[in-house]
């Protein structure tokens, strides 16, 4: 597990890891598809401020693969939070919107934070900025209605990444994870998020569905948007619940 215990309920999907000579955007384009099957089928709307998650920071990143944007969180109540909203608004140099992650079917962990542990932080990474113009800012806005959950986490066993590739065929962190829980999850979701000098330079997702309990680890790979080569990565795992857990979704 992270440092701060991270899963969340049941919002990841799987991730495609491209193969080949695929390009970069080809690979994001499949892994955008992979991500798909879980989908958020009203577009989101936040009425009213959260009270008790703060936004730290915000980082838009951008490079010939795309855009992301990595949003630290600050969980200041007693409770851990699971599905809190999350809305981001990606504007051009000149203030105009070029994307909004209100879209109708969108996949859930793309409008909501999986899970923030109580008083601490956790990253969100959106890695699937379809914008309409070139990405210049973001604005963030959290949400009321994340829910309260006190269940037994699943035990996850994750080493450390490895980050091999190069900025023209994609840049990617891999590893070894194994399922501890003692039951097949219905899917894992990774981000990886690195930092250097306190500043975020590259972030991505990844997935694994179906999470099968077994003894032998199986391999984890997430494509970043910016350059992770000597900056420090950091990895966050939000597991689904095990089914012996569905009734405290």
């Amino acid at each position: 597990m992270t440092a701060d215990g991270t899963f969340a309920a049941a919002l990841a999907a799987v991730a495609l890891v491209a193969t080949g000579c695929e390009s970069t955007q080809d690979k994001s384009a499949k892994i955008a598809a992979g991500l798909g099957p879980v989908k958020r089928e009203k577009g989101l709307a936040i009425s009213e401020r959260s009270k008790d998650v703060e936004v730290v920071s915000a980082t838009l990143l951008t490079d010939q693969a795309g855009s992301a944007v990595v949003v630290r969180l600050r969980n200041g109540s007693k409770d851990d939070l699971v599905g809190v909203p999350i809305a981001i608004d990606v504007l051009d140099a000149r203030g105009k919107s070029v994307y909004r992650n209100n879209i109708p079917g969108i996949e859930p962990a793309l409008a909501a934070v999986p899970y923030i542990p109580a008083g601490g932080t956790t990253d969100w990474v959106h890695d699937q900025i379809l914008a309409t113009g070139k990405p210049a800012k973001v604005e963030v806005k959290v949400g009321e209605g994340g829910e309260a959950f006190s269940g037994t986490q699943p035990q996850i066993s994750i080493a450390e990444p490895k980050i091999e590739g190069d900025p023209f065929s994609g840049i990617l962190a891999s590893g070894k994870v194994v399922n501890e829980s003692g039951e097949d999850l219905d899917r894992l979701l990774l981000y990886a998020v690195a930092t250097e000098g306190g500043a975020v330079v590259a972030a991505g997702r990844g997935a694994i569905e179906p999470f099968r309990a077994r003894p032998k680890p199986v391999f984890y790979s997430i494509y970043f948007i910016g350059d992770p080569r000597g900056a420090a990565v950091a990895l966050t795992e939000f597991p689904s619940l095990p089914k012996s857990l569905k009734s405290h979704e």
